[in-house]
């Protein structure tokens, strides 16, 4: 099935009430007279927002787990991302897409700023919860805008959404850093998804805000994939979205799949459920923060959380839901050449040290 005829069956049966693309408002754009603004949501009772709350210390597995700052004239806005070196921070293109074509937040302009939040620790005053601004920002070339398909692509595009975020200072040593995984993924593949934004549960949709110090961990099953937009989506061309159902069971007890129904994506695509106290969605503030797959006790960077959509079957942000985001394996090499080398950081330092000593021995 085509990529167009597979979101476009989306949209219809979702009468797109918020492809939400995770700024929490920034850069809205519409889509068939509806708005799009460019989540971690938990099952339902006894399981709560409450419940997915990371412990936010040195130990645990998502220290390296950012949330982010972007202020710019269109406003003040929340996303999230994940640290893979100690200056770098991967994220999404549309959260420091300043005027929605792609173009990178310019933060040179006065009243322009990107912050990167840290929570290597809860403790007031602690390093691990440092606050480092950035002093550039990369976006990936191929990435137009949030919904912006390439020149003689019809539809709604959501690839390319991949932003790299260098820090002005190093990042607490108590934060994490993350390896990119190592291959591509398919269908099936658990992603592990960590971020800062709007929660909620699956029966009453999103009634929690975003925080800058609160993140929050779920797990979904990765459905299906669209290629590549330059492609023209064509079935041999890089996998670049993944895309998610949130499964649950309604009050009545009604099993809600909602890639299960032909109707909607034309073909079933059940996923399996990750039961209630583990299945999750995503919300605005979210996006650009990570999804991961654990290969043996370690939590690799497989790929980052960007948008997500309402069905209409329950409360925006409740069971029967989707959501997705980029997968990373097909940018993998403007990552590093946009992420120099781990010694090429260290010669760098070491060559800056030299020429400050032949500085003042000259003098």
């Amino acid at each position: 099935m085509s990529r167009l005829k597979s979101l476009r069956t989306v949209a219809r049966a979702s009468m797109l009430a918020g492809l939400l693309a995770g700024a929490m408002g920034a850069q809205a754009s519409a889509v068939n007279g509806r708005s799009i603004e460019a989540l971690i949501t938990s099952g339902a009772l006894p399981d709560t927002p409450a419940a997915r709350v990371d412990p936010n210390t040195a130990a645990s597995p998502f220290s390296g787990v950012v949330s982010i700052n972007i202020v710019s004239a269109a406003g003040s806005f929340i996303c999230s991302g994940a640290l893979v070196d100690q200056y770098h921070v991967v994220s999404a293109g549309h959260c420091v897409d300043d005027d929605g074509l792609g173009h990178v937040i310019d933060l040179k302009k006065p009243g322009n700023s990107v912050r990167v939040i840290f929570n290597a620790s809860s403790v007031v005053g602690d390093p691990g919860r440092a606050v480092i601004a950035a002093n550039r920002v990369d976006i990936n070339p191929g990435y137009q805008g949030f919904g912006n398909c390439p020149a003689g692509v019809p539809g709604f595009c959501v690839n390319d959404d991949v932003a790299v975020i260098q820090l002005s200072a190093p990042a607490p040593a108590a934060a994490k850093t993350y390896k990119l995984y190592g291959s591509a993924v398919g269908e099936g593949t658990v992603f592990t998804m960590v971020g800062y934004g709007t929660s909620g549960d699956g029966w009453n949709g999103y009634t929690v805000s975003p925080a800058f110090r609160v993140k929050r961990s779920g797990k979904n099953v990765y459905d299906f994939t669209e290629t590549d937009d330059e492609a023209h989506f064509a079935a041999g061309s890089a996998r670049e979205v993944w895309y998610a159902d949130f499964d649950g069971t309604a009050p009545d007890g009604t099993v809600i799949d909602t890639f299960c129904d032909p109707s909607v994506l034309g073909v079933a695509r059940c996923g399996v459920s990750l039961g209630n106290a583990i299945e999750s969605n995503i919300g605005g503030g979210d996006s650009g923060g990570p999804s991961f797959v654990l290969v043996g006790d370690e939590y690799q960077l497989v790929a980052n959380n960007t948008f997500g959509f309402s069905m209409g079957i329950s409360p925006r942000g409740g069971f029967g839901d989707g959501m997705g985001g980029i997968l990373l394996d097909p940018y993998r090499s403007w990552i590093r050449s946009t992420v120099p080398e781990p010694d090429s950081l260290a010669l760098l330092a070491f060559g800056l040290a030299g020429l400050a000593v032949a500085r003042r021995r000259r003098k």
